[in-house]
């Protein structure tokens, strides 16, 4: 009885730690961040974005930076650094992380984690 006490003990456990991670919850300042890049990113994709954007760009990412799973989500639905280096050629082509940027933008993940999936060319 004790061993199906602790294995229900367990499955319980593991249970509410999938639902907490799924429900994980952020600072205002994350959630302001992510609202933030989002409507940038749609303003560079729209053309609506200005060269004054900058410093909520450099604010929001910033803040981004600190939580590396949620800014790699982000990056993964609305191409975040892709949008970013489309904002910084079109309004600041002479800025120094533009050429490291664009380096990372070119080498997408397929997943949050990083991990490469299908097709990796021939193996001759």
């Amino acid at each position: 009885m004790n061993t199906f006490i602790m294995w229900g003990g367990l499955v319980l456990l593991i249970a509410l730690l999938t639902f907490l991670n799924q429900k994980q919850i952020y600072s205002s300042k994350v959630k302001r961040a992510y609202r933030e890049l989002r409507g940038l990113a749609e303003a560079v994709r729209d053309g609506r974005a200005s060269p004054a954007d900058l410093k909520r760009w450099e604010t929001a990412l910033e803040e981004m930076d600190k939580h590396p799973n949620e800014f790699n989500k982000l990056d993964s639905e609305i191409g975040l650094r892709g949008v970013f280096v489309l904002y910084l050629e079109q309004y600041y082509p002479h800025d120094p992380r533009l050429s490291g940027l664009q380096e990372a933008a070119g080498h997408r993940k397929d997943s949050v984690w990083g991990m490469k999936f299908g097709d990796y060319g021939s193996k001759k």
